[in-house]
């Protein structure tokens, strides 16, 4: 499967047809896309310090009115909007993402295309098939070259999002299968993402999804221009898969394609934290619901997950930052265990510096667990031990937090989540119509009148 990689994988976002995709495949997309607007508009009002600069920059430079950056609803240049609007829908940590694929993909595929749609004036139709040919092509090329691309210090948002937002883009953009060659060797040049910004500057990362967004739907308007781009940019001898992972399996980019989508197998996030930290933060709510335990008599809290999860997220004890509470195993805990819950309340400057979590965050220990590590991906998992000064022993062990599919959310509780989310934005009616208008998106004949109800 090696030879004409690329090529074949461009045969497969072309020959993608909504009529040929299973009920439940299209479901699912509805869900991502209110999901993914609800975790942008969130991010809109709890953003960072360069996600507030950009999107100010981007406005003030002005351009083309062509697509809309979701929240401020003003709308620029079509590759400024795709940029904008994967960048805010990544800044609270709220986004989806794929276990195996290590990666977040609807803030590159679903910014690049909401922002192709609006200017295209494409149906929902359209839209549903853009995105999960998206999905999978991350899904596909991400799993195949992990986890030795993890390893090396690549994140595959920034890296193999800018391929999957390329597929969606030139989707919309009804390129043939030779274009759609074009845009993903444009992507793949563009492709860039270091994991370095999980252990500093974690603030900079939302730029690897809006640029992964942007580089999509830029490839796509190139080749559509007839601007040719390496057509064996996976499989090449200076391509993707060779320089940016030790091996590449080829059997598992193309199994069961057509046939499998790989949109189905993504977890919903129900906290706004890097998802390392997500089954952690289960383990102690669930022991807060079956057991009356005072903060005061906490003699020490043993936590155990993946080594993994230790590398992204267990080094971190006293953020000094939101952005660096989000990588901290032991604040999100110690928040979640003082507060009884964790959200984006939780990220703010008053817990950020409240003492009685500080101390209580001196008081964990992070340990590697080698059967939780031995099942990673399958699971991703860990274990919360709470021992009190008097020598009892409280444990609860999560092996998939909830979200993962098979430890699913319901549609309620997504509703739930949206309507959190965007509690501030938009009012009871408003926030109904929009639901609706998701679910039911396959019946719009023009998306961008759609990306006009959502301004508030």
């Amino acid at each position: 499967m090696k030879e004409n990689a690329t090529r074949n994988l461009a045969s497969f976002i072309y020959e993608l047809e909504f009529d040929s995709l299973p009920p439940d495949t299209i479901n699912k997309a509805k869900e991502v896309i209110l999901d993914y607007i609800g975790s942008l508009l969130a991010g809109y009002k709890n953003g960072n310090r360069l996600s507030e600069k950009l999107i100010d920059l981007i406005i003030r430079n002005g351009g083309s009115e062509e697509s809309t950056i979701i929240g401020p609803a003003v709308r620029v240049p079509l590759i400024n909007a795709a940029l904008s609007n994967g960048v805010l829908s990544h800044v609270v940590e709220l986004d989806d993402g794929h276990r195996v694929a290590r990666g977040h993909p609807g803030v590159c595929v679903v910014s690049s295309s909401l922002a192709a749609a609006e200017y295209l004036k494409s149906g929902g139709k359209e839209v549903i098939t853009a995105i999960i040919a998206g999905y999978d092509i991350f899904v596909r090329i991400s799993s195949s070259i992990n986890p030795s691309h993890l390893k090396r210090g690549y994140h595959t948002t920034g890296t193999c999002g800018a391929l999957a937002a390329a597929a969606a883009a030139s989707k919309l953009f009804r390129l043939n299968a030779e274009e759609t060659a074009n845009a993903l060797g444009l992507a793949g040049i563009q492709a860039a993402g270091l994991l370095e910004v999980t252990i500093d500057g974690q603030m900079a990362k939302v730029l690897h999804p809006g640029k992964s967004a942007q580089a999509g739907v830029l490839s796509a308007i190139l080749a559509k221009e007839g601007v040719q781009g390496p057509r064996t940019i996976i499989e090449g001898e200076k391509g993707f898969a060779n320089t940016m992972s030790d091996e590449c399996d080829y059997d598992l980019m193309f199994k069961d394609i057509n046939k499998k989508y790989h949109i189905n197998d993504c977890y919903i996030k129900l906290y706004p934290s890097c998802r390392h930290t997500h089954a952690p933060i289960d383990a102690v709510l669930n022991l807060l619901n079956e057991n009356s335990i005072d903060a005061f008599d906490i003699n020490e809290i043993l936590i155990k997950t993946y080594p993994t999860a230790i590398s992204f997220t267990g080094k971190i004890f006293r953020p000094e930052s939101a952005e660096a509470a989000k990588f901290s195993i032991a604040y999100c805990v110690c928040a979640a265990f003082l507060k009884k819950k964790f959200g984006l309340k939780e990220l703010q400057p008053d817990c950020l510096h409240n003492s009685s979590i500080l101390a209580l965050t001196d008081k964990v220990r992070i340990e590697a667990d080698p059967s939780l590590e031995s099942s990673y991906p399958k699971t991703k998992g860990a274990e919360v031990f709470i021992t009190l000064n008097d020598g009892r022993n409280f444990c609860n062990r999560v092996n998939l937090p909830k979200g993962e599919i098979e430890n699913p959310i319901s549609q309620d509780e997504l509703i739930k989540k949206f309507t959190y989310c965007t509690d501030y934005y938009f009012d009871d009616e408003r926030r109904k119509k929009i639901i609706d208008e998701v679910l039911n998106i396959e019946k719009i004949d023009d998306v961008s009148n759609f990306i006009a109800l959502l301004q508030k």
